[in-house]
């Protein structure tokens, strides 16, 4: 018994190491968790809008709202840029009748050596930090959205003394209200507008909206001299307008009123209509307002339904034979050249139907083609003794030529080896 009980008591021991170096083990398995510290910060800075900022209210003010927001763009000490949005603004937020407001911001691990950025309002601003200027690109032309999303202030500071830095927004935009016209300034025009186009050469703008009445809102990046092309559609007739010398300073908002030239399609063009190079025609009285870049090129001599002809403005520089006449190097190679035109000889049948003739007319009148191309500002065809081709082959080695002489146009069989005058013309 005495030897079982030693037995057991070094059994029970061993049990017990056992346990003790269990515990040691389940110990050195276990880990504590380390305490996380956080470095997000929430901040708020109070911001002004510049007195001088012209835009967004219907009296011409920029002024902060309930639900804006605000982008900060700032370092991290790892030296990343970062875009931070702020909350969206409470009615509580607001002061100074709408020109002053506090944002609150959450910042991870900002380095306060370096300078920070407001971006106003936060849609105008890139995830990357940089301003938005591709939003101005499309547009709706309304006062509210502009107000709201596209009307840009920014302010870069350097930190306050570990805090955000207040500071007073400056516009970077220029506000256009636009009213659009007829060419006489005698008929508006805005309140049919669906579309309007602005290009400066660099920067366009396109405004897409409801046929209501104006005025027209965009806001532009701002210019110094420029030339700047503007279009506009209604859904049926386009218009044109081409402005020069303008400039539009940031933070400031211009009414402008502005005459439209209407461009209509060969289509929908009647006689005496300027042919642009554009292939549009314009009425003569718009003829020194063409867009730019577009000349004048030939006038609508003759209309039948949506068809018609086009007459040169002027002759070919020297007189040619038939043969050349109607060649590669004739009428063809008229200039300018009309976007979507090919220039050619009239027929004998054209001739007759731009002089306001029947196709086979012996003895038309020509004196009222005359009127219409001296007031598109051509070359008028000559009253005394003139001769041209047409295109018209009788036979071989003769051909038709319009013999003009006071007013009267007669037709004439004549060999196809003699020099006449070229008049070219193009069929739509």
């Amino acid at each position: 018994m005495k030897y079982l009980s030693i037995a057991a008591l070094v059994a029970v021991g061993a049990i017990m190491m056992g346990c003790n170096k269990l515990d040691i083990v389940t110990e050195q398995t276990q880990q504590e968790e380390e305490p996380v510290i956080s470095n997000t910060v929430t901040l708020t800075t109070t911001v002004s809008l510049d007195a001088a900022t012209k835009a967004l209210t219907a009296d011409g003010e920029k002024t902060f709202a309930a639900d804006e927001t605000m982008a900060l763009v700032y370092k991290n000490t790892s030296g990343t840029t970062v875009k931070a949005v702020s909350a969206a603004l409470t009615a509580g937020d607001i002061a100074s009748g709408s020109k002053s407001a506090t944002f609150t911001f959450e910042l991870t691990d900002p380095d306060k050596a370096q300078n920070v950025t407001y971006i106003y309002p936060a849609a105008m601003a890139k995830a990357d930090g940089t301003v938005n200027y591709d939003a101005l690109s499309e547009q709706n032309g309304t006062l509210a959205t502009l107000s709201s999303s596209l009307d840009l202030a920014t302010k870069t500071s350097a930190w306050n003394a570990g805090s955000l830095p207040a500071a007073t927004l400056e516009n970077q935009l220029a506000i256009l209200a636009l009213t659009l016209k007829n060419s006489t300034g005698s008929s508006d025009l805005t309140s049919t507008i669906t579309g309007v186009t602005l290009s400066d050469g660099t920067k366009t703008y396109n405004v897409a909206r409801e046929a209501v009445a104006g005025p027209i809102y965009v806001a532009i990046y701002p210019t110094a001299d420029a030339t700047i092309m503007v279009t506009a559609t209604d859904g049926t007739k386009n218009y044109t307008k081409t402005l020069t010398g303008k400039t539009y300073a940031k933070g400031n908002g211009y009414s402008v009123s502005w005459k439209m030239v209407t461009a209509y399609t060969l289509a929908e063009s009647t006689v005496g209509m300027i042919v642009g190079t554009d292939g549009k025609a314009y009425a003569a009285a718009d003829k020194g307002n063409l867009p730019t870049g577009v000349t004048a090129a030939g006038m609508v001599a003759y209309k039948n339904g949506s068809n018609g002809l086009v007459i040169a403005l002027a002759d070919e520089a020297n007189t040619m034979n038939w043969s050349t006449a109607t060649g590669a190097s004739g009428a063809a190679a008229h200039t300018p050249v009309v976007t979507g035109g090919t220039w050619k000889l009239p027929s004998k049948a054209e001739w007759n139907q731009m002089f306001g003739a029947d196709a086979d007319a012996d003895l038309p009148n020509y004196m009222s083609l005359n009127f219409y191309i001296s007031i598109a500002g051509g070359t008028a065809l000559p009253e005394s003794y003139s001769y041209y081709w047409s295109s018209t082959e009788i036979e071989d080695g003769t051909a038709y030529e319009v013999e003009l002489d006071c007013g009267s146009a007669y037709w004439v069989q004549e060999d196809e080896d003699e020099d006449h005058l070229v008049r070219a013309c193009l069929a739509f």
